[in-house]
């Protein structure tokens, strides 16, 4: 888990997606490391406590192992959802440009490529799975943002056959044939 790096490219603004969001200063290439998002490494038990306590918002944590989440710092929280992103996250915690990222662009990513949370251990802590209305205004926009498992089968191939998603969900989700 890389430190954040490269601010001197971003900037944080009012997006028209949903409050503030993460801009790109100047162009950023295919394929470049943006940035390495950044918080404190918590297990499930812990996010959820510091949920139940107030401490944290659900959508906060950014999952990056089997059931270990990074509580991101507020930089990193800023970076909005997209359904049709201009990157992704490789790795644990690296967000690279899908595609060429134009100066003054958002820089976006689909939440839903991170997230495949404990449903049983969840529910069993009083708690339902973390989902949201999206407001990305993409052609592509599918309305609610939610589990990987629950994205169209041609949107989760896109995904898995780019790699275009962090290790631990290419792990579970890339099949081995």
């Amino acid at each position: 888990l890389q430190p954040m790096e490269n601010l001197n490219l971003l900037e944080i603004k009012k997006s028209k997606i949903a409050g503030k969001g993460v801009f790109s200063k100047n162009k950023i290439n295919q394929g470049q490391t943006i940035c390495f998002l950044t918080g404190e490494l918590c297990s499930l038990e812990e996010v959820l406590k510091r949920v139940d306590e107030g401490r944290e918002e659900p959508s906060d944590p950014l999952g990056v192992d089997d059931e270990k989440y990074l509580d991101l710092d507020e930089i990193s929280r800023t970076f909005n959802h997209s359904c049709e992103p201009n990157s992704y996250i490789r790795g644990q915690n690296e967000l690279v440009a899908i595609r060429n990222i134009s100066g003054g662009e958002e820089i976006t990513y689909d939440y839903s490529t991170t997230m495949n949370d404990n449903e049983e251990k969840i529910i069993k802590a009083g708690r339902n799975l973390w989902t949201c209305k999206c407001y990305c205004g993409s052609d592509k926009c599918r309305g609610k943002i939610d589990q990987f498992k629950t994205l169209p089968k041609n949107v989760q191939s896109y995904y898995i056959d780019n790699k275009f998603m962090p290790n631990i969900m290419l792990k579970v989700f890339a099949s081995t044939d």
